[in-house]
C-alpha cells in the first residue's frame, strides 16, 4: 500500500525551503457572494509552476554518482523545465522527454535552461516509455512528473504552507497525474483532517473522475482537446492514486469555458495571468455550488502561468 508519512514531506520542506520562497495566498474580491476565496500563487516559483519543488526536492536526494550520469525527465512542459533547471542549478546534465504537440514556448524554455530534448508519441505512455528506456541505456536518474514518493513530498510542502497561514473549508487542486494533489492531500489530511480537499479535471480529460468512481484506474485512449495542456494526463498514477484515494474528498469537472472565465477574473483582480491548467482549481471554487465551501475559507492552487501573452489573449479576449 502506498504511503507518504508527514515526517517525509516535512523533511523535503526543509531541504527545498533554502532554495525555495513560500508563496502568499492571494485575497479575491468577491463581495456579492460573501465567500472567502484565496489563490496560492505557485506560479510565482522558478520557471513559473508548483513543479520545481518536486524536482528540487529529487535533485537534493540523488548521490555523487547519480549526479555526475545525470537526470532524465518525461513532461509536457512545465514538470521539463523544473527538472532542468534543478538540474542546471545542481551542475548535472539532464535529458527531458517530451512530445511535438507541447506548447513551442515550452520546448524553447526547457532547451534553454540546458536539457537535451527527445521526443516520444504525444501521450504520457508513449513519454514515461521512452524515458524508462533511456534511463536504462545511460544509468540516468529518473524523475517522475508525478508517480514518485519524493516528487510528491516536495508538492506537498504546498499543503504545509498553507496551513501555515489559514484552516481552509476546502482546497482545491489540479488533477493531471496525480502528484500534486496527493502530495498536498496527504500531508494536510495528516495535520488537519477535516480540510475538504477536491481534485479539479477537464470535462474532456476525465481519467481521475472516472477511476475515481468506479474505484479502480482507467486510462482514456488519448489526449483530448482541452485547453488545459499542463495535465492532460490519460492516466493517474500507480502510486498517486491510492494516496488520493486515502485522502482526497472528492474530484469534480470543470468545462474549458469555465476556465476560460477563471483566467479572465483572476487577471482582472490581480493582473496575473494563469494559464489553462493553472485555472482548473479556480474555476472549480467560483462555480462550486457545494454548501461546505461557505463554512470557511477556501484555497485554490495556482498552479502555473506558463501561457504566452498571445495564446492568453486568444483565449480570454483580453
Amino acid at each position: 500500500m502506498t504511503y507518504l508519512a508527514l515526517d517525509e514531506i516535512e523533511q523535503a520542506r526543509a531541504r527545498i525551503h533554502p532554495h525555495l520562497t513560500p508563496t502568499p495566498l492571494i485575497a479575491l474580491d468577491l463581495p456579492e457572494t460573501g465567500r472567502r476565496i484565496s489563490v496560492k500563487p505557485e506560479y510565482l516559483q522558478p520557471t513559473g509552476s508548483f513543479k520545481i519543488r518536486g524536482a528540487s526536492n529529487c535533485v537534493a536526494r540523488l548521490t555523487d554518482e547519480q549526479k555526475q550520469r545525470g537526470v532524465i525527465a518525461y513532461s509536457t512542459g512545465n514538470h521539463a523545465q523544473a527538472v532542468a533547471m534543478a538540474a542546471r542549478a545542481a551542475g548535472i546534465p539532464a535529458t527531458i522527454v517530451m512530445s511535438p504537440d507541447v506548447p513551442q514556448h515550452k520546448l524553447e524554455r526547457t532547451r534553454a535552461l540546458g536539457a537535451r530534448l527527445m521526443m516520444a508519441e504525444p501521450t504520457s505512455e508513449a513519454r514515461r516509455k521512452l524515458a524508462e528506456q533511456y534511463a536504462c541505456y545511460e544509468g540516468l536518474a529518473l524523475i517522475p512528473p508525478y508517480d514518485d514518493l519524493m516528487v510528491m513530498a516536495g508538492q506537498g510542502a504546498i499543503g504545509l504552507e498553507i496551513l501555515d497561514e489559514v484552516i481552509p473549508a476546502t482546497v482545491y487542486v489540479p488533477v493531471g497525474g496525480g502528484g500534486l494533489i496527493a502530495g498536498i492531500a496527504a500531508a494536510i489530511k495528516q495535520r488537519e483532517p477535516f480540510v475538504r480537499v477536491v481534485g479539479v479535471e477537464p470535462v474532456e480529460e476525465n481519467d481521475t473522475f472516472r477511476s475515481w468512481t468506479i474505484g479502480r484506474r482507467v486510462s482514456l485512449a488519448g489526449p483530448s482537446g482541452s485547453i488545459a495542456d499542463a495535465i492532460k494526463v490519460q492516466i493517474p498514477g500507480e502510486k498517486t492514486f491510492p494516496l488520493m484515494q486515502r485522502y482526497v474528498d472528492d474530484i469534480v469537472l470543470v468545462e474549458d469555458g469555465q476556465i476560460v472565465d477563471a483566467m479572465r477574473f483572476y487577471f482582472r483582480q490581480t493582473g496575473h495571468r494563469l494559464e489553462p491548467a493553472g485555472a482548473a482549481a479556480l474555476a472549480a471554487a467560483l462555480n462550486s455550488k457545494t454548501s461546505a465551501d461557505a463554512a470557511g475559507p477556501v484555497v485554490c492552487i495556482g498552479t502555473g502561468q506558463n501561457v504566452t501573452g498571445e495564446r492568453f489573449s486568444e483565449l480570454t479576449g483580453i
